[in-house]
């Protein structure tokens, strides 16, 4: 049967991908499956079944291993892989969160994240289990992104909202509304305290500063990207490359602020 015409939703195909020591891991929702490449070689090496449809996959680096959300099952399955790309991945285990729209680990602290609706999850990364529950002030939570070196976590709400906790406490920092609606990813530049929020729904992008002392959200303007961009990557330096999936594009957008 032939493929099905990309329209820019995110119910089929490849929808999230992560490096990790210069292997690409991506998650395809219409196989149910984990690609493992070699970044390097650039060529397919393992591909593993999944559980269930996944929603994210993230690279801990803590203890080795790549984690998939599944949302629809409730649950996080975790694989323990080689960074040789000598062994196939393994399903080792599955965490039990409530919901997971999103997923972000600290490298640093050894903890993971992950949202609900109003609420964001914090996962004790070496124990497998959710260790805090903390309000996010959103009604539907989408984008997550944590600085280490500070100790604080990211969310961007549906509506417009972007909070920023405490990763200690789960308290909430600040918070801001910069404009437009349709959000979904958010990426961060840790150099620059800049955290870059695409707006579907407005074609347009916000660039929030956080305080480096206080880790207070403000919003220094918007730069236009195209109707539908929902994703974003920060490529250090000011620069940032934007999907643009329902014209089949990634655009590259420098931040002038």
């Amino acid at each position: 049967a032939s493929s099905p015409t990309y329209t820019g939703d995110d119910s089929f195909g490849v929808t999230s991908a992560d490096e990790g020591g210069g292997t690409v891991y991506a998650t395809d929702r219409t196989n149910k499956t984990l690609t493992v490449i070699d970044g390097r070689a650039r060529k397919v090496v393992f591909t593993a079944m999944l559980a269930a449809t996944p929603g994210y996959v993230r690279f801990a680096a803590p203890t080795t291993e790549v984690w998939v959300t599944e949302p629809g099952s409730k649950q996080i399955e975790v694989f323990t892989v080689s960074t040789s790309n000598q062994t196939a991945p393994k399903s080792a285990a599955t965490i039990s969160v409530p919901a997971s729209e999103s997923l972000a680990i600290d490298g640093t602290s050894g903890l993971a994240f992950t949202n609900g609706d109003a609420s964001t999850y914090a996962i004790d990364v070496s124990k497998r289990m959710v260790v805090g529950t903390w309000s996010n002030g959103c009604k539907t939570a989408r984008g997550l992104e944590v600085d280490a070196a500070h100790g604080w976590v990211m969310v961007a709400c549906e509506g417009g909202l972007v909070s920023v906790l405490d990763e200690k406490t789960g308290k909430t920092i600040g918070a801001v509304t910069p404009g437009g609606s349709g959000l979904d990813q958010v990426t961060y530049d840790a150099a620059t305290l800049r955290l870059y929020v695409p707006s579907q729904d407005s074609g347009t992008m916000a660039v929030v500063h956080l305080d480096p002392k206080s880790g207070m959200p403000s919003v220094l303007g918007r730069v236009d990207t195209l109707m539908g961009s929902h994703c974003a990557v920060a490529a250090g330096g000011r620069e940032v490359f934007v999907c643009a999936p329902a014209t089949g594009q990634l655009l590259f957008v420098n931040d002038p602020f």
